[in-house]
């Protein structure tokens, strides 16, 4: 046989090891692709978050404040009643006859 005849098994095997090492390389470029995608989405999703803490923190500052300043807003309109049934009072204590 001349030197340049090749075994049809050694070819076989041959191309079983590239087609192996075929399907080796398309699962680590899949794997690759899926990895590359979530680290894309991974930034907006922080942004999204970031924006929902963002109104959440306000509102419940805004709650918190505007519960407060109701608290101080009675408090300011019970004091000014009871200052305006004093000066009722003073007035009618004034006007009365014997006052002077």
């Amino acid at each position: 046989m001349p030197q340049d005849t090749v075994n049809i098994q050694f070819l076989g095997k041959q191309l079983q090891g590239l087609i192996e090492e075929t399907r080796h390389l398309r699962k680590e470029v899949s794997d690759v692709r899926s990895l590359t995608l979530q680290t894309y989405e991974f930034p907006k999703r922080v942004e999204r978050r970031n924006a929902e803490l963002k109104d959440d923190l306000e509102i419940t500052i805004k709650m918190e404040l505007g519960g407060g300043l109701k608290n101080l807003q009675a408090a300011i309109e019970g004091s000014l009643a009871r200052i305006e049934g004093l000066e009722e009072r003073v007035s009618v204590i004034e006007s009365s006859p014997g006052a002077r």
